[in-house]
C-alpha cells in the first residue's frame, strides 16, 4: 500500500489550545470536520499518546486556531516536535485568548470548542464537539497539501533556530486577566462573557476587574546543541534532568551527543 495517497485527501493544519494544570498546552492536528451548520458541531481526531490528548479528556474543551499561509513555521515546529509534558510551547509564540484558551494571534481563524462525545480508536480519540464561539480573519487557511509539498524544510530549519519571528510591536506579548473582587479568583481571556458566572463565588461579570499585565520575564537558561545536526534544546525542564531514553527531535541521537553551549 502506497500511503502518500493518503497526502491527496484535502485536510487543512490546526493548533490546539488545551488547559493543561495550571498552565496551557496544545499540538497540531490535521484531522478536523465539521459536521453540521446547525447547530454548529465538528469532529476532530487527536494521536491518543500526546499530553493535549489527555488534556483534551480532561477538561472537555478546547480551542482551535486555523494555521494561516502566513503562519511563521515555528509555530507548526514549536507545537509539532515536542511535547507541552516538558515544555511551555504557547509562552514561544504571539498569542491571545479566547474564553480563558489560548489561540494564535496570527490564525486565519479560532474556534472554542466543547466535547459532548468521546469514540476511543486503536490509535487515536474521536472527540464530538459543539463550536460555542468563532473568530474569523481576512487570512488564507494553510492546506495539508502545501505543507506536504513545500512546507517541510521551513519547518525544520524554525525548529533548529528556536525562535518564532513573530511578535507584537514591542516584541512583548500581553495577557488581559479579570480579578474577581469578592473571591479573588482569575479569568484569563480579552473579553469576559456577559452571561459569565464565576466558579468561585458565583457572582456575574459585574464583579469582575479588567487587569492588563506582562507575563513575567522568562529567566535565561543554559542551552544544549546537538553535535550531530544543530538542534538547540531550550525547553524549561533543565537538560541534566531530562529522561537517559531523550532523543534529539531532529536527527534522533541520544542525549550524549548533546553539548553544553
Amino acid at each position: 500500500m502506497d500511503t502518500k495517497a493518503f497526502f491527496k485527501l484535502t485536510y487543512g493544519l490546526y493548533l490546539v489550545g488545551v488547559k493543561n494544570g495550571d498552565k496551557f498546552g496544545g499540538c497540531v492536528i490535521d484531522a478536523v470536520m465539521q459536521t453540521t451548520v446547525d447547530p454548529p458541531t465538528l469532529v476532530i481526531s487527536s494521536n491518543k499518546c500526546t499530553k493535549t490528548n489527555e488534556c483534551i479528556g480532561k477538561t472537555k474543551e478546547f480551542t482551535l486556531s486555523v494555521l494561516s499561509e502566513t503562519t511563521d513555521p515555528f509555530v507548526i515546529a514549536n507545537f509539532g516536535f515536542q511535547s507541552c509534558r516538558t515544555v511551555e510551547k504557547w509562552e514561544k509564540v504571539p498569542h491571545r485568548f479566547l474564553n480563558g484558551l489560548p489561540v494564535l494571534d496570527d490564525a486565519a481563524a479560532y474556534l472554542h470548542c466543547k466535547v459532548t462525545e468521546i469514540k476511543e480508536l486503536s490509535t487515536h480519540t474521536l472527540f464530538f464537539c459543539d463550536i460555542i464561539d468563532a473568530v474569523d480573519s481576512a487570512k488564507k487557511a494553510l492546506s495539508y497539501t502545501t505543507y506536504q509539498e513545500s512546507w517541510k524544510p521551513k519547518v525544520m530549519e524554525a525548529f533548529k533556530s528556536g525562535k518564532c519571528s513573530l511578535t507584537n510591536q514591542k516584541g512583548e506579548k500581553t495577557m488581559t486577566k479579570w480579578v474577581c473582587k469578592v473571591c479573588g479568583y482569575v479569568y484569563e481571556g480579552d473579553e469576559l462573557p456577559e452571561d459569565y458566572v464565576c466558579p468561585v463565588c458565583g457572582v456575574g461579570p459585574e464583579e469582575f476587574e479588567k487587569v492588563e499585565e506582562k507575563p513575567a520575564a522568562k529567566p535565561s537558561t543554559e542551552k544544549w546543541v546537538c553535535s550531530v545536526c544543530g538542534y538547540v534544546y531550550d525547553g524549561d525542564t533543565p537538560f541534566e534532568e531530562l529522561p537517559e531514553d531523550y532523543v534529539c527531535p531532529i536527527c534522533q541521537q541520544p542525549k550524549s551527543v548533546f553539548e553544553k553551549q
